[in-house]
């Protein structure tokens, strides 16, 4: 029994995408590895903001200090 391109994997997704099945599922394939990368991408900026945030303070912080040192 043939899956629903929901429930299929990133490579068979590709491999769709890639033209194997035909016009209409390879762009319903694109557009649902789009949508799975937007979702990895969001889970991982969500999941290390703190680090952002820290890496910007810090900088500030040595700009501060920079600034305050050359007077």
């Amino acid at each position: 029994m043939v899956k629903p391109l929901e429930e299929r994997t990133d490579d068979e997704l590709q491999r769709v995408a890639a033209g194997e099945l035909g016009d209409k599922k390879a762009i319903i394939a694109q557009e649902i590895l789009r949508r799975r990368q937007e979702t990895k991408t969001q889970e991982l900026k969500s999941k290390y903001r703190w680090l952002g945030s820290m890496l910007a303070a810090l900088s500030l912080a040595f700009l501060a200090f920079k600034r305050i040192w050359r007077r």
